[in-house]
């Protein structure tokens, strides 16, 4: 490799995913052989030496064509997984920490592997499984694996033969009505497993036939009952969610307190399933669920996803995605209809047909753990179908009340610039990228700056002459801003007022909602170009005559340079990698507290300009001087 490539020049190559090449490792100043993984940009491109087994990111410049004859010799390093164990903590992952341990404890060691494949297995299995041993620092041989187990970083996976042929867990379901006068404790089951397997879990054949009796049945397709609606036409009832698509999940005041008894019923009695072998879920079976609070609920399968279940809990009504260990084919007091009820709003269609997310967000709000009334609006559907669908009417007062109407407002008004060729002054407000930037007119902030004239009454929010400045008329705002009714509206685009970290409100729009729980809505100060996430206490409705200022920030592209060819810098921007963190903190030593002048090469809807300092030189000239940028003609 040294002789192939060390005086080699580079040159330009289109490089695509899974392309051999030779990459230069710049530290150890050595040359390996390598394969495309993918193009993390124009110049930056994740390779793996297969040598090695080594993934990193290098720069196109340490790349070069491999040579045909070193193509011939096959992969010096071998892919290998450790047998018996699994990943700690009921996931399919192993952990960063697992990993971490491994490499420090097995890079650069000389170990002992000893092949783990039977002579009745392919001998091609891929990755190779093995069984690790190397010295410790006592100089005493030690299994990996069994280090890792120690550590708490994994589990040993156990291999399980069937019960019985008549009673294999892959092939039947299981059904336990869970009573209290004469429960049942369900314990490890007996397996049988590798002769040199300890036998810590195994229990007597006794027990392990009480429990077949007990709780093996046939798979069938019996799921849990429908839920019992109250004999009356009103009753009251909890909130306990609201579903992607509109449904209000309710569970009636009467129930609550069987619910927790059977709940807890659940916890005391279950005690351990025992090692449920390769199941193969289907969509819309009745199941068990050990949920994120390590308590077991009576669920159902909602959608099968690779290694995870979609499962709706059915008792609460919420779906959650969880890993397949966490669900057992079991049924959980199969004679007690499901508690939660669920409702549709009557006489309510969406919008477009369709629950958008800022109106589910805000049934959400509103409703959830909440005590309503349940009016219930057209007669019980028939009982004999799988599933009853009631349509129902939720009277709750603070819904009709006027501070949750948020009025539908138009967009803000644009700002524009001067025509194309013309110089004028700008201040730069927000920097995205080294050539995207927000700026506003300097004449405006002027004219704000100097305009004083006021003319208020006491109220605050009426009565403000016609020249009053923008800054005017956000100062008496901030004054009354507890007066403002809050923000009910998440649609994109809502204009609203923000709380800023200066703890002062600003005009704001609504870009995307974030965070569900607690909710968490990401807006745009359309003053400034700057964004930021915010919680609900920070945003309120905007008062109507703040509307008639046109919006001063303007999101401009800068012209005269590009991203460079060759970009060595190892830190990129995360959403725009393209362009280094060390190119955006020169542009913003370019820019800041500088008298900027602009001229713009294109007109709207895409603003190009080109940024002057006030010596009339471009800005950008810099960048491109320190090799952080590229000309661009």
């Amino acid at each position: 490799m040294i002789a192939a490539y060390e005086n080699s020049k580079w040159e330009p190559v289109k490089w695509e995913n899974d392309m051999h090449c030779a990459v230069k490792i710049q530290d150890k100043n050595q040359w390996r052989r390598g394969q495309i993984i993918r193009m993390v940009t124009d110049t930056l491109v994740e390779v793996l030496l297969y040598d090695v087994g080594v993934e990193l990111v290098v720069n196109v410049d340490c790349l070069r064509k491999l040579e045909e004859n070193l193509k011939t010799m096959g992969r010096l390093s071998l892919e290998c997984s450790l047998v018996d164990i699994r990943p700690a903590g009921g996931s399919d992952k192993w952990t960063a920490t697992a990993c971490d341990c491994l490499s420090l404890y097995l890079t650069g060691a000389v170990a002992t592997i000893i092949l783990q494949v039977d002579s009745e297995e392919n001998n091609t299995t891929w990755p190779l499984p093995v069984k690790i041993f190397c010295r410790d620092e006592k100089g005493e041989r030690v299994d990996v694996s069994k280090y890792l187990i120690k550590k708490g970083l994994a589990l040993r996976e156990r291999r399980i033969n069937n019960l019985d042929n008549s009673h294999s867990l892959s092939e039947k379901s299981l059904e336990v009505p869970l009573e209290q006068e004469d429960s049942v404790v369900t314990n490890c089951i007996k397996t049988n497993f590798d002769p040199d397997k300890k036998t810590a879990d195994i229990i007597s054949e006794q027990k392990v036939s009480e429990f077949q009796e007990k709780i093996l049945e046939p798979r069938t397709t019996r799921g849990y009952k429908p839920p019992a609606i109250p004999n009356m036409n009103v009753f009251e009832a909890t909130v306990s969610c609201v579903g992607d698509d509109g449904t209000i999940f309710v569970v009636p005041k009467l129930s609550e307190f069987e619910l927790i008894k059977m709940t807890n019923e659940i916890q005391s009695n279950l005690k351990c399933l025992g090692l449920l072998e390769p199941y193969f879920w289907k969509k819309g079976e009745a199941c068990a669920v050990r949920g994120s609070d390590t308590l077991w609920y009576r669920g159902k399968v909602m959608e099968v996803v690779g290694g995870a279940v979609r499962v709706q809990y059915l008792d609460h009504g919420f779906t959650e995605k969880i890993p397949q260990c966490h669900l057992y084919p079991i049924l959980l007091y199969p004679d007690i209809p499901q508690f939660c009820i669920p409702c549709q709003l009557h006489n309510t269609t969406p919008v477009g047909n369709v629950w958008q997310p800022d109106a589910i967000e805000v049934l959400q709000q509103l409703l959830s753990k909440r005590q309503v009334d349940i009016h219930i609006m057209k007669p019980r559907s028939d009982h004999d179908k799988k599933y009853e669908e009631e349509q129902w009417e939720i009277r709750f007062e603070e819904l009709l009340s006027a501070e949750t109407d948020t009025p539908l407002l138009p967009p803000y008004l644009s700002s524009s610039l001067p025509s194309p060729g013309e110089l004028y002054a700008v201040q730069v407000k927000h920097v995205v990228s080294p050539n995207e930037v927000y700026i506003c007119l300097d004449s405006i902030e002027t004219s704000n700056q100097s305009n004083q004239h006021s003319d208020t009454d006491d109220s605050g929010v009426s009565g403000e002459s016609e020249s009053e400045s923008l800054d005017e008329a956000l100062q008496r705002v901030n004054k009354k801003v507890e007066a403002l009714p809050p923000l009910t509206d998440f649609r994109t685009e809502m204009p609203c007022l923000a709380e800023y970290d200066d703890g002062l409100w600003y005009r704001a729009k609504i870009v995307a909602i974030k965070e569900f729980n607690p909710l968490s809505i990401l807006v745009q100060f359309v003053d400034y170009g700057s964004t930021a996430k915010l919680t609900l206490n920070r945003l309120c409705q905007i008062p109507s005559h703040l509307m008639r200022y046109p919006a001063r920030a303007i999101k401009v592209l800068l012209a005269g340079f590009k991203p460079p060819l060759r970009d060595l810098g190892e830190t990129r921007i995360p959403y725009c990698p393209k362009w280094s963190m060390e190119a955006l903190w020169a542009m913003i030593d370019c820019l800041q507290g500088k008298q900027l002048y602009a001229v713009s090469m294109a007109p709207a809807p895409e603003q190009i300009v080109t940024l002057y300092d006030d010596e009339q030189h471009p800005v950008h000239m810099p960048l491109v001087e320190m090799g952080l940028a590229d000309k661009d003609e």
